[in-house]
């Protein structure tokens, strides 16, 4: 049963210092030149007051999270929280070019989803959209015949859906069914949405966001060489991904 947090102002004790976690599904990023959303556009004020981080994104002693299973982590992490509405635009806009580019493997990249607008309220759409989002990964994880690119394919129709949800917020039924008819285990699924068995993702996702010093969502960071991008700074998104894609 989801039980709301107590009041506190003194949230740094819920962010652990290493961001260990699960090994889970990576997504292959290939984004081409497209209009560029303006980067870190929400949760800039709740990240620097709760989490008390730098607006200079110097590298971090974390280690880069696992993309999929015996496989090496991600060198580009991009953060979103389904409440921000700068990261809905962005996957509006990109979204469609990032999937139908999956399959070229030019760029390994992880998305980490955080709850940053929900500051952990388990009743928030921020907090509850994160949570499913990293339930229906885990089912098509450990789902037979959930081969990556099928897997991706529905990992994808879900995280477009849960952008499209955040006016009207659904309730976690509804959440567990969208789930089960995209092709995730609709069993497990509900169990991990009623446990909340997304929140050591988001908790690791939020640590390394802190860590990393960004700022805000959307963010697309570059642990290769502690790089945040800038669109004013560095240009073309394509490019600058590509120089970092290692291939």
């Amino acid at each position: 049963m989801r039980t709301k947090p107590a009041e506190s102002t003194d949230t740094t004790s819920s962010t652990p210092t290493s961001s260990p976690r699960p090994a889970r599904l990576g997504v292959s990023l290939a984004l081409a030149a497209a209009t560029v959303v303006a980067l870190t556009g929400c949760a800039d004020a709740i990240r620097n007051a709760e989490h008390g981080g730098s607006s200079d994104p110097a590298g971090s002693s974390s280690s880069a999270p696992g993309q999929t299973a015996g496989t090496e982590a991600s060198g580009v992490q991009i953060f979103e929280d389904f409440a921000c509405p700068h990261c809905a635009a962005f996957h509006e806009q990109n979204g469609g070019l990032i999937h139908g580019l999956v399959s070229g493997g030019e760029l390994e990249a992880d998305y980490r989803i955080v709850d940053f607008l929900g500051q952990g309220d388990p009743e928030s759409w921020s907090t509850r959209a994160a949570n499913a989002y990293y339930c229906l990964e885990g089912s098509l994880e450990s789902g037979a015949g959930s081969g990556g690119e099928a897997a991706g394919n529905k990992l994808h129709a879900f995280q477009s859906w849960l952008f499209e949800q955040a006016t009207t917020q659904p309730d976690d039924a509804l959440l567990v069914a969208q789930a089960d008819e995209i092709g995730g285990d609709a069993a497990s699924v509900e169990q991990c949405v009623t446990e909340d068995g997304g929140a050591p993702q988001i908790t690791a996702a939020m640590s390394d966001f802190s860590d990393f010093g960004l700022r805000g969502v959307p963010s697309v960071y570059s642990t290769a060489d502690s790089t945040l991008y800038n669109p004013e700074q560095h240009g073309d998104l394509k490019a600058w991904l590509t120089d970092r894609s290692g291939r």
